[in-house]
């Protein structure tokens, strides 16, 4: 997200899940190919491409534009928590009250939801690459310029047209990982690639420890801009367009280009383009996603925002949570990093176990058990520092291994044509549920309710998401690759 996660836990903005798309009955994505060669060329069904780059191993290259990805969305993590470490320096110096600053925090994650749900869909229509490209060097821009502002006012709308970005630029990476990786190893590096994002905002905490103090809270903004430099020159000379998008272009010499792709990755060259993929609306871009699967879609974004409702909460509630329950600051802190700590290691086991287990039935495993690590939270008595402890680093483990699964569950569900239209509205949704997350828990801490029925309320809650990502699978059609296995390697 930026990552569901850091916005469902501490860490997880992210780990952050964000849709407008429209999906085509296009080949699964990791149909066997039929290939015929000739004279070193191969002419296959109409997923060719993709085909092509899900059933053959994975060339250096390739792993090369994941590591690109994976540095991007660090970077991203970075710009995403800036503001807070920034906030106590910000406040004294322009002497403005905590109420009035947190309208420039609001505007962030306002600005991702809009990002994910209205800015990510182009990547459909323009390519990956280019949008990636477009948002790095507007991000850049953006954080120079938010580290010359001088009121409340520009911060805030700064913080806004930053948050847009970003919520796109997330959308684009995990397609992008998705795309360039082959069936056996795509869940894994979307794993990997939402670690990025949690080492991302570790790295934020590093740097404001180290710069805040003696140069003041613009630097970290100065800093946050060169790491997003760092990957806008990477990007521009290293990432390539994905190929499955490259497969649907019908423009002249859209084939040449394809194939110098392909030699690039190591792959055979293509002696036709694919058939162009059929629509089932009767104007070509009238709907972004066909009626049929408007309702799978719909559960999806019905998951991801009834999740980040509880991740939310927990991210925002988290400390006083254990304070109730009677930790200190330090124990306090101490949990915390068990937390962030636990949710790395969630997304590469889910990553890991998701192509075998199946992403929709690890979803609901973790899902469930992020329900129950809540209630267990509750359930703690008082005054049991490590037991507390052990509860809030389940939940964390849970919770973003949980927005990661619903991810996969999200990426597998659409094809190439409504991908990252798919991802972005999901995320879009779950971010506006990480928004209400921490007001709804304000209001019933507020109201007197205990500890123990709080984190019931909120663990309740993860019933919806499971059944709903159960409801998207049984919706899906023969042309999704949920739970299809991977073969290469």
């Amino acid at each position: 997200m930026a990552d569901p996660g850091a916005a469902t836990t501490p860490g997880s903005v992210e780990n952050l899940i964000g849709i407008i798309g429209s999906v085509h009955a296009e080949t699964a994505d990791r149909r066997p190919a039929t290939p015929s060669r000739r004279r070193g060329t191969v002419r296959m069904n109409p997923s060719t491409p993709n085909d092509l780059i899900k059933q053959s191993p994975m060339g250096w290259y390739q792993y090369a534009i994941v590591a690109i990805c994976v540095l991007t969305y660090a970077a991203d993590g970075l710009d995403v928590v800036t503001l807070s470490y920034a906030a106590p320096s910000i406040i004294k110096e322009w002497g403005i009250s905590t109420q009035m600053f947190g309208w420039a925090s609001t505007a962030t994650p306002i600005g991702i939801a809009i990002g994910s749900i209205f800015i990510s869909p182009f990547a459909d229509r323009i390519g990956r690459r280019v949008l990636t490209l477009w948002l790095l060097g507007l991000l850049i821009g953006l954080l120079f310029a938010t580290a010359m502002v001088g009121s409340i006012g520009a911060l805030m709308g700064l913080r806004l047209v930053t948050g847009m970005c970003l919520g796109a630029l997330v959308v684009c990476l995990n397609v992008t990982v998705s795309e360039f990786s082959n069936a056996a190893r795509s869940n894994v590096f979307i794993g990997i690639l939402h670690t990025g994002y949690s080492a991302g905002g570790m790295l934020c905490g590093a740097l404001a420890a180290v710069l805040i103090e003696p140069f003041g809270w613009r630097a970290i903004f100065m800093a946050a801009a060169t790491l997003n430099l760092l990957s806008f020159v990477l990007a521009l000379f290293l990432l390539a367009e994905s190929p499955a998008f490259l497969g649907r272009q019908r423009k002249p010499g859209a084939l040449e280009r394809l194939n110098r792709l392909m030699a690039r990755l190591g792959k055979p060259a293509l002696d036709a383009l694919p058939d162009a993929p059929v629509t089932d609306s009767k104007k070509p871009g009238a709907s972004i996603i066909p009626r049929a699967m408007w309702v799978g879609t719909g559960l999806l974004c019905l998951a991801g925002f009834a999740f980040t409702i509880a991740g939310g909460f927990m991210a925002g509630w988290r400390p006083q949570i254990l304070a109730i329950g009677g930790l200190n600051m330090t124990w306090n802190g101490i949990a915390g990093m068990t937390t962030y700590g636990a949710g790395i290691v969630a997304h590469l086991i889910v990553g890991g176990l998701a192509r075998r287990v199946g992403e929709v039935r690890i979803a609901v495993i973790f899902l469930l058990a992020m329900g129950g690590a809540f209630t267990l939270l509750g359930a703690v008595p008082d005054g049991m520092t490590w037991a507390l402890i052990a509860a809030s680093t389940l939940c964390g483990f849970f919770n973003v291994g949980s927005y990661t699964a619903l991810v996969l569950v999200t990426l597998n569900y659409h094809d190439v044509t409504t991908r990252n239209a798919g991802l972005g509205i999901m995320m879009g949704f779950s971010r506006v549920g990480g928004i209400i997350g921490p007001l709804l828990g304000g209001y019933v801490i507020g109201a007197g309710a205990g500890r123990f029925w709080v984190m019931l309320l909120f663990g309740g809650l993860m019933i919806i998401p499971a059944i709903a990502a159960v409801l998207a699978r049984m919706r899906a059609g023969p042309n999704s690759s949920l739970g299809q296995a991977a073969t290469a390697h």
